[in-house]
């Protein structure tokens, strides 16, 4: 695997990737996937639609366009310590605030705030950024190892919150849940780097002794060329990606929050729900890892097309929901799709446009690909309402995944060194 340097050292790259990993776990708890189990009981206790809910993701979503680009530039300069200390307490007191909310308006600041420090989908920026510059010829395991802690905290904070809720109520869950998080992810966050050389080391633990060796390897480091976000825009790859990748988040983000409720409404027991996202986010872990050593070394284009098709095969499972054989189901090809496009789309941006400029390039593409894809979350809402059913959104997401699959096959082979 590559684990120690050439001087027998152990990679510190591999505790970044780690420390990566426990952040995406703790980002679940802190109002992220794991929300979508606060759904209903707060429904039932507030009044609520459905829709209301939907605007509050679109609304942190919003705050995410707003922040990425200053959250990536100082992801570049500072390193990601900064970054994920502030947005694990920055979410943590909005957390606990939601345990004690009354109004949409509070729902809807609450979100707020967890958007503007990067929580959510948006954490790919403080992880794959940094695993970018730390890592070049095994950047596909390190991705799938740093970006596997979003299925991880899935795994985890799924049982754990259904339990809290049947427990202690959704407003004691939510409490329990934002204290453990900023105590178990702040610590461990002071142990980031901003990139290799600050450690005297080069990507991959390369520690040539000679001035001499250490250019040849930083040449062979550098073999693709690392654009700047404004070279990267002048390019058509850059938007057919940007384009591929928007239509490709909001055809996933689609199928992310409302499976839920919407295998509780075909008559699901909601804690056999629970156990089944589990169950599908424990293979995302395997299957992120897997697919990160793949991606060292097979096209990537051919992961990522079938990641796509795979999550549309979600949306199809969705619609003959109704059995617990099709629950499962559903949610497996979720957790396949979902990962693999996930680490692969990480690993396409850095292959494509290389590793120094990641903060600043994804501090870009992060907040619109993830900003626009949650208008899904809004529209799922609004057809849910419309029609009585979730059904009309899973034909939406078939169809947006159709196109993102179109517009990636258009990009190319990865380049490396033009």
């Amino acid at each position: 695997m590559g684990v120690l340097t050439p001087r027998g050292k152990p990679f510190y790259g591999w505790t970044i990737a780690g420390v990566l990993c426990v952040f995406g776990a703790v980002g679940v708890g802190l109002a992220g996937a794991n929300f979508a189990l606060f759904i209903v009981p707060m429904t039932e206790e507030l009044g609520w639609s459905s829709s209301t809910f939907g605007w509050a993701f679109f609304l942190r979503f919003l705050m995410i366009l707003a922040a990425g680009p200053l959250i990536g530039r100082l992801i570049d300069l500072r390193g990601p310590r900064l970054p994920v200390v502030g947005a694990v307490l920055v979410a943590g007191a909005a957390v606990l605030w939601l345990s004690r909310i009354a109004a949409v308006w509070e729902l809807a600041l609450a979100f707020m705030l967890i958007g503007i420090v990067g929580m959510g989908r948006a954490n790919d920026l403080q992880a794959g950024a940094p695993i970018a510059k730390w890592f070049v010829r095994r950047r596909g395991l390190a991705m799938g190892i740093a970006l596997a802690g979003t299925p991880l905290g899935v795994a985890i904070y799924y049982p754990v919150t259904q339990a809290l809720i049947d427990g202690i109520g959704w407003r004691g869950a939510l409490t329990a849940l934002a204290i453990s998080g900023m105590a178990i992810a702040v610590p461990l966050a002071l142990l980031l780097r901003r990139q290799p050389e600050d450690a005297g080391l080069l990507p991959d633990g390369d520690t040539p002794s000679s001035g001499e060796a250490r250019a040849a390897a930083r040449a062979a480091s550098d073999q693709e060329r690392s654009f700047t976000r404004q070279e990267a825009m002048r390019t058509r790859r850059f938007w057919l990606m940007l384009a591929g990748f928007t239509a490709m988040t909001y055809g996933l983000s689609t199928l992310t929050i409302y499976r839920v409720p919407h295998f509780v409404e075909r008559g699901l027991d909601p804690t056999l729900v629970a156990a089944a996202i589990s169950v599908d986010a424990v293979i995302a872990v395997v299957a992120s890892v897997l697919l990160g050593r793949v991606l060292d070394r097979a096209p990537l284009r051919v992961v990522l097309l079938g990641g796509i098709a795979v999550g549309s095969l979600c949306a199809v499972g969705l619609l003959l929901a109704g059995s617990v054989f099709w629950l499962f189901a559903a949610n497996i090809f979720y957790a396949l799709g979902f990962q693999s496009t996930h680490v692969a789309q990480s690993v396409m941006w850095a292959n494509q446009f290389g590793r120094r400029h990641q903060g600043d390039l994804r501090g870009f593409t992060i907040p619109v690909t993830v900003g626009v894809g949650a208008l899904a979350f809004p529209v799922t809402g609004y057809l849910r309402d419309v029609a009585g059913e979730y059904t009309p959104a899973w034909f939406v997401s078939i169809g947006a995944l159709v196109v993102a699959g179109v517009l990636l096959v258009a990009v190319g082979p990865v380049r490396r060194g033009a």
